[in-house]
């Protein structure tokens, strides 16, 4: 069996659909009825936890979003090896669904501060946050410098999307890439252009797409820590010299773009460092992940988990007004709490106190009492389908 496009012819033999089937059973999507899916395959710290959030708040009504940044990640939530994930990608658009893949590019020195905070507990000092809050910053400047060259490197839609012919420079006009392989949509977008993300993927997704901001490094249980070394971090000229020559860092940002940023570094630079060699790095790294006392992957950070049962489903229409209206949604939408709240909204409505005689109402007010009751009981058949079901859209 295969899959054509006008360049490329894509095989899949009968034990490899099996395998992949049993791979997309194991992600949420043995759903028939999925006809749209978005994998936000992103590194890590680009802004992908708000896109992920962001559009499932927006239209998890049309589209399925599935998160992964690597295969590494995939086995931890799956347990699945020996697949990749371009390879789901594909089978994805062979099973006939309509496929969008999006990735994000994240400033160099910003993405490598963030991934190496985001570990910073559970992988580099192997220490609880409360402790490593005591820590003098100098101790954490002196590792990240140690480390710098050989963490928060690649860019997926460079290395990983190898079907996809890169257009000679990004549009820097529209601020994002938009092309089709195999009938799947690629989309390459900036984090610098976050605020225009909503109107951008509106456009291509034809449904309106509200930005919500979720899951900062700057606002986890080290946040005064992470300011702090912000604040204080200064970069070594070798450093400065490495992003400038970075071909991501050169395709990405326009020239003007890129001499703004270098000028802003060079503000707060000293003098060259050798940091570790990349066996140096091996060791260090070996020895981190044998210290390592939290392995997990959270899956639970997500202002919006995704679930699309009708509970969820107001809630999250719910959320959305309050996000186009420019209101900071602090709420997450999780299947538990939705059921919990609804089910008080349809216990509290219907406590019954005494009603006073008919005549002694007036017309008006009965009539306004004929409506709550029909909206009543509106409610009441809205909450008794929401106990019934956890997958059926609103």
């Amino acid at each position: 069996m295969s899959l054509n496009n006008s360049n490329t012819c894509l095989h899949f033999n009968d034990n490899r659909i099996e395998f992949l089937k049993m791979v997309n059973d194991s992600l949420g999507l043995s759903d028939t009825t999925i006809q749209n899916i978005i994998f936000v395959y992103t590194p890590p710290k680009v802004g992908s936890t708000t896109l992920v959030s962001s559009i499932r708040l927006s239209a998890a009504f049309k589209f399925r979003v599935l998160h992964l940044h690597d295969e590494e990640m995939l086995y931890v939530l799956t347990k699945i090896k020996d697949v990749t994930i371009d390879e789901i990608i594909k089978y994805n658009k062979y099973i006939g669904r309509n496929v969008y893949v999006i990735d994000v590019y994240r400033e160099p020195l910003e993405r490598k501060m963030s991934e190496f905070f985001d570990k910073l507990s559970s992988f580099h000092f192997n220490n609880t946050a409360e402790k490593i809050n005591k820590y003098n910053v100098n101790r954490l400047i002196s590792r990240f410098n140690n480390i710098f060259p050989h963490i928060a490197n690649g860019d997926h839609y460079f290395d990983k999307m190898t079907d996809v012919i890169k257009p000679v420079k990004f549009d820097f006009e529209k601020k994002h890439l938009i092309q089709k392989v195999f009938d799947i949509t690629y989309i390459k977008l900036r984090l610098r252009d976050s605020a225009q993300w909503g109107k951008i993927l509106s456009g291509i997704l034809g449904v309106e797409i509200i930005i919500v901001n979720d899951y900062e490094t700057s606002n986890g249980p080290l946040k005064e820590l992470y300011q702090r070394f912000k604040n204080e971090y200064k970069i070594p000229t070798n450093y400065i010299s490495q992003i400038e020559i970075c071909p991501y860092f050169k395709y990405y940002l326009s020239p003007s773009e890129q001499s703004a940023y270098i000028l802003i570094l060079k503000t707060k630079s000293i003098e060259e460092m050798i940091g570790y060699s990349s066996n140096e790095y091996k060791m260090y790294v070996n020895i981190c992940i044998e210290n390592q006392w939290n392995t997990t992957i959270d899956t639970e950070h997500y202002l919006d988990e995704g679930c699309i049962c009708r509970a969820c489903n107001r809630q999250r229409r719910i959320l959305f007004s309050k996000a186009r209206r420019g209101e900071r949604i602090k709420e997450k939408i999780t299947h538990a709490n939705a059921i919990q709240k609804w089910t008080i909204i349809n216990t509290n409505s219907v406590v019954h106190e005494p009603k006073p005689p008919i005549n002694s109402i007036p017309s008006s007010t009965r009539k306004r009492k004929k409506e709550s009751n029909s909206n009543y009981q509106f409610k009441n058949n809205l909450m008794n389908n929401i106990l019934e079901t956890r997958i059926n859209p609103w």
